[in-house]
């Protein structure tokens, strides 16, 4: 490397001491070196990644910053190759380019400080144009009032973070029918925009038996204006599935579920043009696409 390269990575370390601005190097003392693997290797908006994260040294815990904000990490991941994990949302609005997530441990009262590079591609999604009644396009007060009531309780439910991984292996389908409308949909409700299709939705006869995508706590058992009967179930750290348009909860609020336990039945609540289930994905409070979450399943181990 170049003198003026060392003299930048002195400058880059004294003006941040998350080191935003440099890729794959360990920029304070530490012996070794840090081992990432960013799960997929390109990331695409609207989706979430795996970080697996090994340090240069024995350490308790990892601290990680990515896109403006702190990304909670999972200490004893799954094996002593990869001791510490991480998901990060990669949201519908952010700019694609290359992007730096950057991590902090300490180890024998050294601080150490790395930083690796994330490639974001912007992801196309369509149109779709939905006629639905009248009341559930156009909000006289009353109603806009308990639409905005049931968001801020999603929200309230979406945000916590519980430090500890309540998930067994790979997350699974809630239910087995089709995809009938998937992610990222820029979606027209009477012509009218509205907020791109926060889930997927699969095809599911009223009644159809939905089981927990992964174990976890109820977060949230509510009947919604527009998302109908609608469940959220928190597995850890910042990540939640959400099932809407149901007929009946077959759990409750605060109740441990494991993988693939019956937690409500499908059915058409709320704003909806047929019976379905929709099942969607926050992480850190940002609705993602659930088959991201399946696709990066077999990286769990």
């Amino acid at each position: 490397m170049k003198r003026r390269n060392f003299l930048k990575i002195g400058m880059q370390v004294l003006v941040s001491a998350w080191a935003y601005n440099l890729e794959d190097v360990l920029l304070a003392a530490g012996k070794g070196s840090w081992q990432v693997d960013v799960q997929p290797g390109q990331l695409e908006t609207g989706t979430l990644g795996l970080v697996k994260v090994h340090p240069p040294q024995s350490v308790e815990r990892i601290k990680a910053h990515f896109g403006g904000k702190n990304i909670p990490v999972f200490p004893n991941y799954s094996t002593e190759k990869w001791p510490f994990g991480c998901f990060v949302p990669i949201p519908l609005t952010m700019k694609p380019g290359r992007k730096i997530i950057t991590f902090r441990a300490s180890a024998n009262g050294e601080t150490l400080l790395y930083s690796h590079p994330i490639k974001i591609k912007k992801k196309e999604y369509p149109k779709e144009f939905l006629k639905v009644k009248k009341k559930y396009a156009e909000f006289p007060p009353p109603i806009l009032k308990r639409i905005r009531s049931d968001q801020a309780a999603v929200g309230r439910a979406c945000r916590k973070i519980t430090p500890e991984i309540y998930w067994q292996g790979p997350f699974v389908r809630p239910v087995p029918g089709r995809i009938t409308s998937p992610f990222g949909l820029r979606r027209y409700f009477n012509g009218q925009p509205r907020s791109p299709h926060s889930g997927v939705d699969f095809a599911a006869p009223v009644g159809t038996p939905v089981k927990a995508s992964n174990r976890g706590v109820v977060a949230m058992a509510r009947d919604c204006y527009l998302s109908g009967k609608t469940l959220i179930i928190d597995h850890g750290y910042g990540l939640f599935t959400i099932y809407c348009h149901l007929s009946n909860f077959k759990a409750d609020l605060g109740d441990m579920v494991s993988k693939k336990a019956v937690v409500a039945l499908s059915g058409k609540s709320g704003r909806i043009t047929g019976p379905h289930l929709h099942w969607g994905v926050s992480l850190l409070g940002k609705r993602l696409d659930p088959q991201s979450l399946l696709n990066i399943s077999s990286h769990f181990a």
